[in-house]
Order: C-alpha cells, then sequence, then structure tokens
C-alpha cells in the first residue's frame, strides 16, 4: 500500500517512547510474534520490516495494516498535542503519503489517485529496473528527486526529475542503438528508428505533437508557480515521472532480455 520510505516514517511517527508502548500495539495489532529487539529502536525497525514485506495484510479494524498504524500515529499524536496539527509535526511523512498517493485529512487517510492507478508498486518496480539493468546515473538523480520532494524543494526536485528522465532516455539509446547523437532530439529520434518509440502509438513524431515530446514540455513549463501549486505541480510530476519511467522500463526489459 505504501512505499518502503513511507512505512519506515509511519512507524517513527508513532512516537514510541516506552516498551508498554510497544506492548500495547503488539496485542492490538497482534504484532507479539514478529517484534524483536532489546530496544525500542530495535522493535521500531522490526515493526517496519514486517509491514514493508507483509504490504497486503489486514489489521483488527478490516482494513489494510499499514492503513491502520498510520491511523494511530496520527490518531495518538492528535490526543497528545492537539495544538499542533500532524502535518506540521511530520512534514516529511505528509509529503512521502503525497508521492504515494495519500494525504491527511483529519483523523483519516484518503486516497487522492484513483485506485486503479498501482503506484506504490509500480515505484518499487522502477527502481528494481533501474538496479537491474546498471542505470546508476539515472537512479541517483531520481533519488534526489524523491529526497527534494519530500523535503518539500519543489524546484530542485522538478530539475532532478527532468535530469533523471533525459539521462534515462539516454541510456536507453546507447543500450538499444548505440552511436553518436549529439542532442537529446537526435537521440529520442534513434529510439523511433529502433522501434522502441512507436509511432503507431503517436509516442515520438519528430514534430512537438507526440506523447514523450508533450511529455517533456510538462516537464519543462515556464513561469513561476507560488505557494500550493508549486507542491501539487511538483508531486503531479513525480507521479507522472514514476508511471512513465515505468512503462519504458518496462518495455525495455522486456525487448532487452
Amino acid at each position: 500500500m505504501f512505499s518502503r520510505s513511507t512505512v519506515i516514517k509511519i512507524v517513527k511517527s508513532l512516537n514510541i517512547k516506552t516498551h508498554n508502548e510497544v506492548e500495547e500495539i503488539a496485542i492490538e495489532y497482534e504484532l507479539e510474534e514478529v517484534i524483536s529487539g532489546q530496544y525500542i529502536k530495535e522493535k521500531e525497525t522490526s515493526i517496519s520490516r514486517y509491514l514493508i514485506e507483509n504490504p497486503h495484510l489486514i489489521g483488527p479494524n478490516g482494513a489494510n495494516l499499514q492503513y491502520e498504524i498510520l491511523e494511530l500515529a496520527v490518531k495518538n499524536h492528535n490526543k497528545r498535542f492537539r495544538l499542533k496539527p500532524f502535518k506540521d509535526e511530520y512534514p516529511d511523512l505528509i509529503n512521502a503519503l503525497k508521492k504515494d498517493g495519500y494525504k491527511i485529512e483529519g483523523h483519516n487517510v484518503r486516497q487522492i489517485l484513483p485506485s486503479q492507478i498501482p503506484l506504490v508498486s509500480q515505484e518499487n518496480e522502477l527502481e528494481i529496473l533501474l538496479d537491474t539493468h546498471n542505470f546508476n546515473v539515472a537512479k541517483g538523480h531520481y533519488e534526489q528527486a524523491i529526497a527534494a520532494h519530500g523535503r518539500s524543494d519543489w524546484a530542485a526536485a522538478n530539475a532532478q526529475l527532468r535530469t533523471f528522465i533525459e539521462e534515462l532516455f539516454n541510456e536507453l539509446q546507447s543500450k538499444l542503438c548505440p552511436g553518436d547523437y549529439p542532442s537529446l532530439l537526435q537521440k529520442k529520434q534513434a529510439l523511433t528508428k529502433h522501434g522502441f518509440f512507436l509511432t503507431q502509438y503517436n509516442e515520438f513524431l519528430s514534430n512537438g505533437t507526440g506523447f514523450v515530446e508533450g511529455f517533456w514540455k510538462r516537464l519543462h513549463p515556464t513561469g513561476s508557480h507560488p505557494g500550493l501549486s508549486e507542491e501539487s505541480d511538483s508531486t503531479f510530476r513525480l507521479h507522472m515521472v514514476i508511471l512513465v519511467a515505468h512503462y519504458f522500463l518496462t518495455r525495455f526489459d522486456e525487448d532487452y532480455n
């Protein structure tokens, strides 16, 4: 349901201070057999590991267990610190949730993307494919984009997303149709001539109207977008990049193998 980094932040937001609090969580969510370690930090880590390794478990209230643990963290925080909103205390978690397609409203977790879009699983597969094919430079830019988005540095996140996509297309061209192509446009044209970008799907048409051309333009808009629009625009770009990069990397993985 949530990405690995988001789950870790969720468990930290439980703000566990005593071993008794750990025991209460273990009993309520049937985690007695999976929590291990002598110290609280070790026990937190064991909870995170269990949630990451078992993403589809159902909690005692009938919802996804990760989801219920997050709602517990929000509820406990609101009880302890009524004057300080949860989102203000854990902005990095809030941004991570938005990346995964969720937001906090009051005491509840709300989905902000259609359930038909498996964003988290596609993000996980994207990272695996980048590792599998040694696209290390592209992955480095992707990780920097995720980190910048998590700390609300929207401009840096947008810049790294653009660089990630540029480097990804460069590496795809280098693997599929090696050659000396001085510009990014020529590299995309080479991928089209090779048959990787499908003209029958209008993916790249060399006239500015294809999908890849429009996608690239959307990552390079002009003008400023102050305030909340910066946040929503950066999150939209991140979602779009995950979906598009996963789509083309999956095709590459199938064809290249």
